[in-house]
Parts: C-alpha cells; sequence; structure tokens
C-alpha cells in the first residue's frame, strides 16, 4: 500500500499541513471539504472513504478533538491505510491538545513538526492483523473461516478488519450477533495471542501478561461504552503497538 499523500485540515475546510510524499502537489482539501459538505447536508454523515480510477482517499476524524480531520491519498483504500492513518491522527492530536474554531500557527507548527516526524515511518508499519484474523478463526475448525468471512461481509458490506479498525465496537457486536458472546470472547483472545506470536514486542509494550484476562477486559468496555470511547480505546493500544513496532525497527 503505497501513501501519496498526508492532509491535516479542520472540519470547516480550513488546511492545517499537507504532506505529499511524492509527485506535484495537488489542492486535495477542496475535494475533502465538498465531500464532507454534500454528505452532511443530505444526511449521510462523516466520509470514511472513497475510491477513484487512480487512488482511493480516507479520511479519519479525531476522536480526542472532533473538529480534527486526516485524510491519507493512497493508491487503494483498505483495512492497512486505516492502521497507519489512525496512527498518524492519534500522534496529532495528542501534540496539539485541543483546536479552537480557528487555526493558530503554533497548531501548523505542532501539526508539521509531527506528520514530518511520523509520515516517513509509515512504511515500517507491517500488516499486523490479516495473519492472526485467519489464524485465529481457523481455529473454530477449517470451514469456520470461510463462513465466518461470508457471514461478516454480509452484515458489514466491507472488509470486515475495515469494520474493525473504523469501528471496533460495531464489529464485536456484530461478531456477538452472528457466533455469539462466548465465541466472540475466544476468537479475540485467539487474535490476540497470535498477534504475540507474530509481533512479541506488542505484548511487551502493553505488558500484555494474562491475555484471556486483558480481552475480557477490553471486549467488555468495548461493548459497554459508546462508538466514540471504544474507538479511543483501540486507537490507544494500536498506538503502543505500532510505536513498539517502530522502535525495534530503529
Amino acid at each position: 500500500m503505497t501513501i501519496y499523500a498526508a492532509t491535516v485540515l479542520h472540519e470547516i475546510g480550513i488546511p492545517i499541513y499537507k504532506r505529499f510524499k511524492k509527485g506535484k502537489e495537488r489542492p486535495i482539501e477542496p475535494l475533502i471539504a465538498a465531500i464532507l459538505g454534500l454528505a452532511n447536508e443530505i444526511g449521510l454523515g462523516d466520509i470514511a472513504h472513497a475510491s477513484f480510477e487512480r487512488a482511493g482517499l480516507i479520511v479519519l476524524r479525531g476522536m480526542y478533538e472532533r473538529k480534527l480531520l486526516l485524510s491519507l491519498l493512497v493508491d487503494k483504500v483498505s483495512h492497512q491505510s486505516y492502521v497507519k492513518g489512525a496512527y498518524l491522527l492519534t500522534k496529532i492530536e495528542k501534540n496539539i491538545d485541543s483546536l479552537p474554531d480557528y487555526v493558530t500557527d503554533e497548531i501548523i507548527a505542532k501539526t508539521k513538526d509531527i506528520v514530518d516526524s511520523y509520515f516517513g515511518l509509515l512504511d515500517q508499519i507491517p500488516n499486523i492483523f490479516d495473519q492472526a484474523f485467519i489464524s485465529a478463526a481457523e481455529k473454530f475448525g477449517p470451514m469456520f473461516y470461510g463462513s465466518l468471512l461470508i457471514m461478516l461481509y454480509r452484515e458489514l458490506g466491507e472488509d470486515p478488519l475495515l469494520t474493525f479498525i473504523k469501528d471496533p465496537r460495531k464489529f464485536v457486536k456484530t461478531l456477538d450477533d452472528l457466533i455469539g458472546v462466548e465465541a466472540t470472547n475466544q476468537f479475540f483472545i485467539s487474535f490476540a495471542k497470535h498477534i504475540c506470536e507474530l509481533y512479541p514486542e506488542i505484548c511487551i509494550k502493553i505488558e500484555l501478561r494474562d491475555i484471556k484476562t486483558f480481552i475480557h477486559k477490553i471486549l467488555s468496555k468495548t461493548r459497554k461504552h459508546g462508538r466514540r470511547e471504544s474507538i479511543i480505546i483501540f486507537r490507544e493500544l494500536l498506538e503502543e503497538g505500532i510505536d513498539a513496532i517502530i522502535h525495534k525497527n530503529i
């Protein structure tokens, strides 16, 4: 997956900072603002992503600071592009603290510092979830993986891992409805174990010693809290895990 550009902007369309990887810089902000405005006008809510003939665009909204938006121009929309976007956006949010109804020079400088520091590191983020997801599903039986994917695609209308990263609460609740709460718990325990096997530095970073207890705690919070709180929990864990991977590779 190739990231062509990262654009940070205020939800009203004011640009904050833009970073292109290669090629001629293009004004992406008017496109994002126009799509957001149209979606809100006809009651569709936020844009999640859009696919074009030559590229894809994903847009993520801040969870700590709702007025902050990050878009990535990528070669193809995928759950991996969302992982990288969520990681970068979390770093930006924590650095700027809060965003008023206008953009200050200080916010621009802080955003530039974070984007310039992490943009080149995004390519080092591996596809953390694919193999672990497959291995966890196959634990339930040789036919389970294929049938589970079909059921999830039917219910979610997209790559299940895309929903998992965008809206973990929706993913968990959909899985609860399809296979039951206890089976969902067992699935995520196996999922986490495989991630620890593939990337032990992640589990060391988040001090994950008792996987079963940890997963039960996270799933309990996810089921109990609203969408925003669940996304914050997930993005915090994602940030810690990716920090561990990047630190190992530096």
